[in-house]
């Protein structure tokens, strides 16, 4: 008789795998969703700023229409992010 063969390990390598490859994505898409609320922190701080000089501009020279431009497309840009998927 001869002695019963080791059982195959292939699918522990698999499964090993497996988890190795949703560790490494999960890490990746928690950087990468840190790094879009980062950008979008900034964004919202930059569309504060931008309507704190408006106002500003406003009460100094009431005809500028240049500070109202910036803000409105800097308020466009951030609406079509929200709004993409």
């Amino acid at each position: 008789m001869s002695p019963p063969e080791p059982p195959s390990n292939n699918f522990r390598y698999f499964v090993f795998g497996v988890l190795c490859a949703a560790v490494l994505l999960g890490g990746y898409f928690v950087q990468l969703n840190a790094q879009v609320d980062r950008e979008r922190d900034a964004t919202n701080e930059r569309l504060a700023l931008c309507r704190q000089v408006e106002s500003v501009a406003r009460s100094v020279l009431p005809n500028s229409l240049d500070t109202q431009d910036a803000c409105e497309q800097l308020s466009e840009r951030i609406s079509k992010s929200v709004t993409s998927p």
